[in-house]
């Protein structure tokens, strides 16, 4: 399929209803795997559709566990005849970057369950109950963009890029978990097939979560002179500060700031505790700082910026504009917390008219951590 015919799919799709669910018209009970909050919220909507759950499916189910009154039950528990699984439809409830779908999908079909909904299936028609997940939204969303989507795909500067952009299209357009390459697991934020950063690096770690970037430039043995991070979940800054406490004595400056980044300093509510996971959220049960990067570090002068900020990165950008204009960093900005992060940051980007060339790799399954790679052109890393 041509990027053209791509986008005319996307953007043409029309917002599913409930008659795509085969098994919603019988109706028959059915067993939701994944007992997180996606099963949870999965639940919620099932209930108020007058469907019946009458399980939940987990590997890692205890003997008598329930959530919501509903029996928590491995999938392949005897308890659970052959007939049973043959006639209860199983949504699969997961939705995240660690676990790979199809594998999933033909394990749950060898234990027998013969009806398998995937989570992106059973999104559409309750796209409204469900609300935006990162960046998956109802396909309505994407009607008026078909010219923004072909300008986009006009920036990337390699052919893998231009390739994994129209996957990524045709992934949200139709749910086909096939359609996406095999993520770079490994060298997220430096990839080896990309042009090397300048160094010696100095490094503005926005996101910097409990220290995994800045550990894992130190394993590359990439030179440092100077680091600056960013976390405002607790837990996670407490373990940044230790990671930072043994970097060597040859990175000449090291500052950590427990705030977030954004457009300008302000205070936001901020859901903690939850790891990689923390973010502002307006029921959020904390208050939080955050900060524009050109007021925090105006003398800094960074050559790589990395953004993993959990919806944030356009803001933030915009507040480390004057910095991105005087200093042209190179930037590793995280496309995946929104649906139109996808083509808004790198054509903001473009806009500018700093001479950055576009780079897009994928770090994790199902279009998660999914990152823009700016790199300067006349600077060291061509």
């Amino acid at each position: 399929m041509s990027l053209a015919s791509t986008i005319d799919v996307l953007v043409g799709v029309p917002q599913p209803g409930l008659e795509t669910l085969t098994w919603l018209s019988r109706p028959v009970p059915v067993a939701l795997y994944g007992a997180g909050s996606v099963g949870r919220d999965s639940l919620r909507v099932l209930t108020q559709a007058g469907v019946v759950v009458r399980y939940f499916l987990d590997r890692t189910a205890r003997p008598g566990q329930t959530l919501a009154g509903v029996p928590v039950l491995k999938p392949d528990d005897p308890a659970i005849s052959p007939e049973t699984r043959g006639e209860t439809p199983v949504v699969v409830t997961i939705f995240n970057l660690w676990v790979e779908m199809p594998p999933l999908h033909d394990e749950l079909r060898r234990q027998g369950w013969k009806t398998i909904t995937t989570f992106l299936e059973f999104y559409q028609p309750f796209a409204r109950e469900l609300g935006d997940r990162f960046w998956l939204t109802g396909l309505d969303f994407y009607r008026p963009y078909a010219a923004v989507l072909q300008t986009t795909a006009e920036l990337w500067a390699d052919d893998p890029s231009q390739e994994l952009f129209e996957r990524i299209l045709r992934f949200r357009a139709a749910g086909d978990y096939s359609v996406l390459p095999r993520p770079d697991f490994d060298c997220q934020y430096f990839p080896e097939d990309l042009p090397a950063w300048p160094t010696p690096l100095r490094f503005v770690d926005c996101g910097a979560c409990d220290g995994d970037t800045i550990t894992q430039l130190m394993k590359l043995g990439l030179p440092v002179e100077a680091l600056a991070a960013f976390e405002p979940d607790g837990a996670n800054f407490a373990k940044l500060a230790e990671s930072l406490s043994r970097l060597p004595a040859s990175v000449a400056s090291v500052c950590a700031w427990p705030c977030g980044v954004g457009a300008e300093a302000t205070q936001v509510r901020f859901d903690a505790g939850r790891g990689t996971g923390s973010a502002t959220s307006a029921t959020g049960s904390q208050v939080v700082q955050c900060v524009a990067l050109d007021q925090a570090l105006p003398a800094f002068r960074p050559n790589l910026i990395k953004m993993d900020i959990e919806g944030a990165e356009y803001d933030a950008l915009l507040g480390a504009r004057e910095m991105i204009h005087r200093h042209r960093p190179g930037l590793a900005i995280c496309l995946y917390h929104r649906p139109a992060h996808l083509w808004q940051i790198p054509l903001l980007l473009h806009d500018w008219n700093l001479g950055y060339r576009f780079f897009l790799r994928s770090h994790r399954f199902n279009g998660f951590d999914l990152v823009l790679y700016a790199m300067p052109v006349d600077s060291s890393a061509k």
